[in-house]
């Protein structure tokens, strides 16, 4: 089984085998412990020089605005996506959030979509509390 960095890793290095499109050229990410991930092009505040240290910060900061997780309100509301392009095999969702710079992706079998987003805001929640980062990329490929 892949682990979430092992899926951001791919999806963003690797061509979409479904539609053949190729990953953004300058992205960074940084995914969090329970899964939940960091998505950036190049900004103002973030630019292409950013270091992983910045990178990382910068997650920090998108996870603590969003906030934790509120059934009901718009820091709990989600979006769910099955990876099966990806990952035919292997039960691979990707859960996105009222911030487009943040999704959580979730390794589990589950019967639904709802189900699936259910735990998916659950990690979110989690890693929010925690804020510990597992893998964290920078524009030019560094990674700690």
């Amino acid at each position: 089984m892949p682990t979430p960095a092992d899926v951001i890793e791919r999806i963003f290095t690797t061509r979409n085998p479904e539609t053949g499109s190729a990953p953004p050229v300058q992205i960074a990410w940084a995914v969090f412990e329970h899964g939940t991930a960091y998505l950036s092009a190049p900004t103002d505040a973030l630019g292409a020089d950013a270091t992983v240290e910045e990178v990382a910060e910068a997650a920090r900061a998108a996870l603590r605005e969003l906030g934790p997780a509120h059934a009901g309100s718009a820091s709990g509301d989600f979006r769910v996506n099955r990876l099966s392009g990806w990952y035919p095999d292997e039960p691979v969702w990707f859960i996105g959030f009222d911030s487009p710079a943040l999704a959580t992706v979730l390794i589990e079998e589950l019967e639904t979509d709802l189900a699936a987003g259910l735990a998916g805001r659950a990690l979110r929640d989690r890693d929010h509390a925690s804020m510990r980062l597992v893998a964290v990329r920078n524009f030019r490929g560094e990674t700690a």
